[in-house]
């Protein structure tokens, strides 16, 4: 029996009708397509049953708002008690305002609105459909953090998702990329935002509150800056897929990584992959249609990367350019810090701060 991920990516699509700049939505050669209804119907069953997952997000790729089964999906997820969290652009609640009073009365635990882009001169770096125009979107996500707000016995904590392009030095952007940079740009974005989505709620955290909040912010790094028990805004830094553009990777060759033993994608097609990054589906492991999702996680392909893993060894060459970095300095910071992270930093954090990964 395999152990319990922290975390299982469900692709219900990977069709997006956004091209970011920083996604590599561009260049997947996979086909599109959507996750047949019977088929998430019974990986969901599978998960609950076996208690395979404690978070069950729809996302690896694409834009599961446009999934033609998305709210009959997150009623699936929230009957079997799944504590589901699920990734959008947001682009949905302008372009289909229905979106928002659904997707409010779904019971859905967590929403993570990927705004990335806060102003209309980056968003230009989304590929945005033409009918949208910037204000549009901020506007339809502005709408949607009201409503939850304002909706009592909602459970949905939504996060609003910053890309901080800080230059950080073990991180190796797929290609340079300027979008928000340094503490002095991101407070201003951030309070920006903070007072934008309370604009007008007689309720809402008070101006002090929310620059106390603001200010405990640090740059180049991923953090949670809380606002009120349904809003968080959250600082991402900028990092690849493993798809540098530089043919100059130096590859990892130790280092460790979560993937199948902390977190699995199945792919729109059934296909399980060890990790969210492998959007390509390049370390297959099984196909959901063919063999229950527990015997793909405990079967041979999956305990082997994990196993090598374990011995602190990256064997896959997917792996080892995801691992390493555009310099040997780089790469060796960035093997070294892997080992830190998740067998020092991630367990002394999860005694601290229980809960602590599931946000």
């Amino acid at each position: 029996m395999p152990q319990t991920l922290e975390r299982l990516h469900i692709e219900v699509t990977n069709v997006c009708n956004f091209k970011c700049e920083f996604c590599p939505d561009a260049i997947m050669e996979r086909s599109r397509g959507h996750m047949d209804l019977a088929l998430l119907d019974r990986l969901l069953t599978e998960v609950a049953d076996h208690q395979l997952a404690n978070i069950v997000t729809f996302h690896l790729m694409g834009e599961p708002l446009i999934y033609p089964h998305v709210f009959a999906g997150i009623e699936m997820a929230v009957e079997r008690g799944l504590k589901l969290h699920l990734t959008t652009n947001g682009s949905t609640f302008h372009l289909r305002p229905d979106h928002i009073p659904m997707l409010v009365a779904s019971q859905i635990p967590k929403v993570t609105i990927s705004l990335q882009t806060p102003d209309p001169q980056t968003f230009t770096l989304r590929g945005a459909p033409p009918r949208l125009a910037p204000e549009a979107y901020f506007e339809g996500i502005t709408r949607y953090v009201q409503a939850n707000l304002q909706t009592p016995g909602s459970p949905t904590r939504i996060h609003i998702k910053f890309l901080d392009t800080t230059p950080h030095p073990f991180l190796v952007p797929h290609k340079p990329m300027h979008i928000v940079e340094g503490k002095a740009a991101m407070h201003q974005e951030l309070r920006h935002w903070a007072g934008r989505l309370f604009a007008g709620m007689d309720d809402g955290p008070s101006e002090a509150v929310l620059a106390r909040a603001i200010a405990r912010h640090r740059p180049g790094r991923w953090q949670l800056i809380p606002l009120h028990p349904k809003v968080v805004l959250e600082t991402f830094p900028l990092d690849s897929w493993g798809n540098v553009e530089s043919t100059q990777v130096t590859p990892a060759r130790f280092g460790y990584c979560n993937g199948v033993s902390g977190q699995a994608g199945v792919l729109y097609d059934g296909t399980v992959v060890p990790c969210c990054k492998d959007y390509e589906g390049l370390i297959p492991l099984g196909n959901v249609q063919d063999m229950p999702l527990k015997d793909i996680l405990a079967g041979p392909s999956a305990c082997g990367l994990k196993g090598g893993f374990d011995r602190l060894q990256v064997n896959n060459p997917v792996c080892q350019r995801c691992m390493g970095a555009d310099t040997p300095v780089k790469a060796a910071a960035r093997q070294v810090g892997s080992v830190a992270y998740f067998k020092l930093y991630n367990p002394v954090m999860k005694r601290l701060q229980p809960g602590w990964g599931e946000v």
